[in-house]
């Protein structure tokens, strides 16, 4: 069975130029849904196949790209998305954060480039650890979100003293670091994120976990990997 496109979401208010990104990812082996404004995409993403990226404009009707942006910063589901915005206005918007931002027109070569450099930063790949250049740091505004070096979302937690906690570990500038890799446990809750990520992606892999475990399966290992990282902690 041939791997999952990885599925991008295009939402954008000009028609034609909405077409010409969608052959662009065709011929580039995604798969890609087009959105015709903010709240349009939000539909697409919450009534089907959670995307692997969002391709969004800013200057659209009902629901314009920074309000989509606004509702994505309160929504963990959202917020694991990675978002390239584009605007015609050429230069960055203040209110894209740490985004990837492409200014219009694209070419075909940057935004191939762009698009593969996101993706690959957002892997959820339990095999590839946070390297020593990428840290990971509590967001500025919301101390449950742990971010990368990138700006992307990477872990949800319950409070700030376990985002600090998490943070210190993963950076290796604790000992429960040192202990909890060599247990595999910081591996195996990087492995559950994949599964449930691949779960919400992957609709073979749905169906074949849906046919035996289930996701509650996926849910209680996250638990007791938190149970044992939570022991770890209080025996140091």
């Amino acid at each position: 069975m041939s791997p999952t496109k990885p599925r991008i979401v295009v939402a954008e208010n000009d028609p034609e130029y909405r077409r010409t990104l969608l052959d662009f990812l065709d011929s580039e082996g995604y798969e890609g849904a087009e959105a015709v404004n903010g709240a349009d995409a939000l539909e697409k993403i919450r009534g089907g196949r959670r995307p692997d990226l969002i391709l969004l404009d800013l200057d659209m009707p009902v629901l314009s790209g920074a309000e989509f942006l606004a509702v994505r910063e309160s929504d963990p589901t959202l917020l694991m998305i990675p978002v390239i915005v584009s605007s015609g206005a050429g230069d960055r918007p203040a209110e894209i954060g740490s985004g990837s931002f492409l200014a219009k027109p694209v070419s075909p070569d940057k935004l191939r480039r762009v698009i593969v450099e996101t993706l690959d930063e957002a892997d959820p790949d339990p095999a590839r650890r946070p390297r020593p250049t990428e840290p990971w740091s509590i967001d500025d505004r919301r101390s449950q979100i742990l971010r990368n070096r990138f700006g992307r979302a990477v872990a949800f937690v319950a409070s700030e003293r376990e985002a600090r906690r998490v943070a210190a570990a993963v950076n290796g500038s604790t000992r429960l670091s040192t202990e909890a890799l060599e247990q595999g446990i910081i591996d195996k809750g990087l492995e559950c994120l994949y599964q449930l990520h691949r779960y919400d992606t992957d609709d073979a892999y749905r169906r074949e976990i849906d046919g035996t475990t289930g996701r509650a399966s996926l849910l209680s290992r996250i638990e007791e990997i938190a149970r044992l990282l939570h022991i770890n902690s209080r025996t140091h």
